[in-house]
């Protein structure tokens, strides 16, 4: 039966009105009221968000379908979420999937492979990721031992480094190809860590690298870098929540940051510059902070706006500036920029 032309044109129209040129990619990693509050959310929580999206008819889809589209320049269903989950925490498993699979949601686990096959406590095992699955889960790379890879040990040369770095990466893909029989694209970077180096091999692997400074994702997007919302106890409220998930990707360009790995007590000689593209938003209402929570001041000078580093204390540090929307009253065009730093005598900061 052929499809009368007036009803080809109202799906296509259709499709128009309710197409967006971004998504948001959510994080979590323990869904548990008894795990560590800095990386958890309860299931109370957990279930809020979901009902979130539903009640207020957001589109959650695969991630690999919201980057490919993304990143081929074609529109994605407006509210489009992607729900992300790393370390494969047993948790999942048991409180996060039952909500998911009744509201038939997709979601993407980042899987570090020697927590599965030596079976550490609160993981996973290869049966439960099979299990995943089947109510559709996606399954990335998340290293094999889940170390800090932006570190070079020791004694260690930059090559034997890169070589380590590599063979992490590619031992994850070959378990996971081994016992779930999938072949992955993307990689989730161990506790968010990257550099332009630890960016460079994962580029030249093939891979998609997902981060977890915030904003949202849009054309022409960094593949080695993609945004992602994390939720945790401190920040997954539901005010909080339906922020991010209203939010929009701030288009910056230009951007130049000082060194991405810096030390303790230097770090306030260095600025975050960057000039913004036109976008829906009101760039005179640009703020920056700090991810300690500083309120930072931007200062612009030729087109370009400029923000002092902090003096900041070692540990993974960023800064986050937002703009409001012009037109949307409580929705946020967002940019995160990361640095680590280190301790004054050149270590790395503990966990």
């Amino acid at each position: 039966m052929k499809i009368p032309v007036i009803a080809t044109a109202f799906v296509l129209l259709s499709f128009s009105l309710h197409a967006a040129d971004h998504a948001v990619i959510l994080l979590y990693h323990h869904v548990s009221d008894e795990t560590p509050a800095s990386t958890s959310v309860s299931p109370a929580i957990f279930r809020q968000h979901l009902d979130y999206l539903e009640s207020n008819d957001f589109r959650v889809m695969p991630l690999s379908q919201v980057l490919k589209t993304l990143e081929e320049g074609r529109p994605v269903p407006d509210r489009a979420v992607a729900i992300t989950f790393d370390d494969a925490y047993r948790s999942v498993y048991d409180q996060a999937m039952p909500l998911l699979k009744e509201k038939e949601y997709p979601f993407t686990v980042f899987v570090n492979t020697e927590a599965i096959d030596n079976q550490y406590r609160n993981y996973m095992s290869w049966n439960d990721l099979k299990a995943l699955m089947d109510v559709g889960a996606e399954i990335g790379n998340h290293s094999h031992t889940h170390p800090h890879l932006v570190r070079i040990l020791e004694g260690e040369t930059t090559e034997q480094w890169g070589n380590r770095v590599e063979r992490e990466i590619v031992l994850a893909a070959q378990r996971l190809q081994k016992k779930l029989g999938v072949e992955v694209a993307m990689f989730a970077y161990p506790y968010g860590e990257h550099t332009p180096e630890l960016r460079k091999i994962i580029g030249e692997l093939g891979y998609m690298g997902i981060a977890q400074q915030s904003g949202a994702v849009g054309y022409g997007f960094n593949r080695l870098a993609v945004p992602r919302f994390p939720m945790a106890t401190n920040y997954a409220d539901m005010d909080r929540f339906a922020v991010s998930v209203n939010s929009r990707p701030l288009p910056v360009t230009g951007v130049s940051s000082g060194p991405s790995v810096q030390v303790e007590g230097e770090s306030g000689r260095h600025r975050l510059v960057f000039a913004l593209l036109p976008g829906g938003y009101r760039s005179s209402g640009l703020s920056c902070y700090s991810s300690d929570g500083e309120r930072l001041v931007p200062v612009r000078e030729d087109g370009r706006i400029s923000v002092q580093l902090p003096d900041w204390k070692a540990g993974r540090r960023k800064i986050n500036c937002t703009a409001p929307s012009s037109s949307e009253n409580g929705e946020y065009y967002w940019y995160s920029h990361l640095w680590l730093v280190k301790k004054p005598d050149g270590q790395w900061y503990t966990e």
